[in-house]
């Protein structure tokens, strides 16, 4: 008998769980995939009066909506704009939201909500909420596995620019991870998967005002544009009219497919190929390396970092004079390529130097 009443009681508990509770709630990673809750965007805070106004993006597919004041479950809802009036002037209010979807009578929310805070301000108040941003530039453009470092704060608006802002951090998000990434110090690094186009990165201030940042992604192996044409001498021009394709081929090869690897390749005496150092390359990078040393007297120089396409030419002083097209892989820009350089596009420099003969031979040994 008093087994049964043990087994009754655990019986009584275990439904008071679920069933005093209401709904039984779970989150979109712990449900099927195909229970996927939308995350609401674009969640903002203003304070009108003295009240707060939430307002944010209605999501796709969802029942509602569940608004978190303080840390503590506040209103569920199924419009996307909440007016709170249980406010206090200078007092600060953090809310977060969730929104949620039923799915086997179960109440499914979205992985994770975001948040906001806000001051209730009167005319006193020595802080007060963002109102615009500064230091921060509206576009970007980097390379494949490039980085750039954005800046930015948030600051009062200009009619409150003497107070001083609740707070100047912000917050970082992308539109498109499969682009490109942003940590929490706004570092945007562009992914090593061949992808190129544009990106949004979102910088969004402690009350949801957001700024859009937009990131181009280029593939700088293909160059739109060859500028400072004048610069380079007459021996070296053909690279980069006739013969662009051949290098951009060349330079992609080494760069994404045949990478980290270290030799020059030349023309031996009997008018073969040859390597400094033997590597594996395919038939096809190899007849077009051939082509392009066979139209021109130059050497093709691969790197770990870059790719050199090199004339050397000797005077009758027995000085060498290097005229050079380098290429530097993207994400790599501060490797040394051995010469002062000019950049003629974005990750391509003219190079030219001069150099003993007897310097030249040392090196080539």
């Amino acid at each position: 008998m008093k087994k049964a009443s043990k087994i009754i009681a655990i019986f009584i508990f275990t439904m008071s769980i679920f069933v005093g509770v209401g709904a039984v709630e779970v989150f979109a990673d712990t449900a099927s995939q195909t229970n996927t809750v939308n995350e609401p965007v674009k969640f903002i805070a203003k304070q009108k009066g003295k009240k707060v106004v939430l307002k944010w993006s209605k999501s796709k597919n969802v029942k509602g909506y569940i608004i978190y004041k303080n840390g503590k479950k506040f209103k569920t809802l199924k419009k996307n704009k909440l007016t709170d009036k249980k406010v206090k002037k200078n007092k600060v209010y953090s809310y977060k939201i969730k929104a949620y979807t039923i799915a086997n009578g179960k109440k499914v929310f979205s992985n994770s909500g975001q948040t906001v805070s806000i001051i209730v301000t009167d005319k006193k108040s020595k802080k007060v909420n963002a109102g615009r941003f500064k230091y921060i530039k509206n576009q970007y453009t980097i390379s494949l596995n490039g980085k750039v470092k954005l800046q930015g704060e948030a600051y009062p608006s200009k009619k409150l620019k003497k107070k001083k802002v609740l707070s100047r951090k912000l917050t970082w998000s992308s539109s498109d991870t499969s682009l490109a990434t942003v940590n929490a110090r706004g570092v945007v690094k562009a992914n090593n998967n061949m992808k190129t186009g544009t990106v949004i990165i979102y910088a969004k201030a402690h009350n949801g005002l957001t700024k859009k940042v937009k990131i181009n992604i280029e593939n700088y192996a293909y160059p739109s544009k060859i500028k400072k044409m004048y610069m380079l001498s007459d021996d070296i021009k053909p690279l980069v009219t006739e013969h662009m394709a051949e290098m951009t081929k060349i330079v992609s090869y080494f760069e994404f497919e045949n990478k980290n690897n270290e030799t020059t390749f030349d023309i031996d005496e009997k008018g073969n190929l040859s390597m400094s150092k033997k590597i594996a390359i395919n038939s096809e990078m190899e007849k077009t390396i051939f082509n392009l040393i066979s139209s021109m007297p130059i050497t093709v120089e691969v790197h770990k970092g870059y790719v050199a396409f090199n004339r050397i030419d000797f005077t009758v002083y027995d000085t060498g004079i290097i005229n050079s097209i380098a290429y530097v892989f993207q994400g790599m820009e501060n490797v040394d390529t051995g010469y002062e350089r000019i950049e003629i596009a974005p990750n391509w420099y003219y190079q030219y130097g001069e150099f003993s003969k007897g310097y030249f031979e040392e090196e080539q040994e």
